[in-house]
């Protein structure tokens, strides 16, 4: 499965990254971003504190389980883009192969971390799909997506706002 995931190169990694990004404006966990970066050995996207939700005392178990549930599919949506971005950047759609090790990969982590069953993981699969193939078909995303893997090739880590300020021609789609 690892495979069908894996970056062939910096330039497929930086557009994987891009992806993330995107995905993350897309449905709004942009104040969950810290910084992106292409380094060898630094994580590709941090994430801010906030979005790590570690349970809290005060919190219901359904509270809790809400939080939880929003992280994974806030996961699961940069997971998607940053496959559906590397294959529409790219010019062409992502193989089945790499789709079905997602959707595993999903079903995976959503029964892990949330406890979903294989109908609620592949809910939030199908939901996401549609969405995200929908939005990197566009021929705009593609192209901010290229720019701002270009300018991460370059300039190798971007904070937050160098980061929003670099997709900022989202808003206008």
């Amino acid at each position: 499965m690892k495979s069908a995931l894996k970056y062939v190169d910096e330039a497929d990694k930086a557009l994987g990254i891009a992806g993330m990004a995107i995905s993350l404006v897309a449905c709004d966990g942009e104040d969950f971003l810290a910084a992106v970066s292409i380094v060898d050995g630094e994580d590709s996207l941090d994430m801010s504190d906030e979005f790590f939700f570690n349970g809290n005392q005060e919190f219901s178990a359904k509270l809790a389980w809400n939080e939880m549930l929003k992280q994974f599919q806030l996961t699961a949506g940069m997971l998607l883009g940053n496959v559906m971005c590397r294959a529409y950047a790219a010019g062409h759609s992502p193989s089945r192969d790499t789709l079905d090790a997602v959707r595993r990969l999903i079903r995976e982590e959503g029964s892990e971390h949330c406890s979903l069953d294989r109908d609620e993981a592949d809910a939030i699969y199908e939901k996401d799909y549609d969405y995200y193939s929908r939005l990197f078909a566009h021929p705009t995303v593609a192209e901010v997506a290229r720019n701002f893997a270009s300018i991460l090739r370059t300039r190798r880590r971007l904070n937050a706002a160098e980061v929003l300020d670099n997709l900022r021609r989202l808003n206008s789609l």
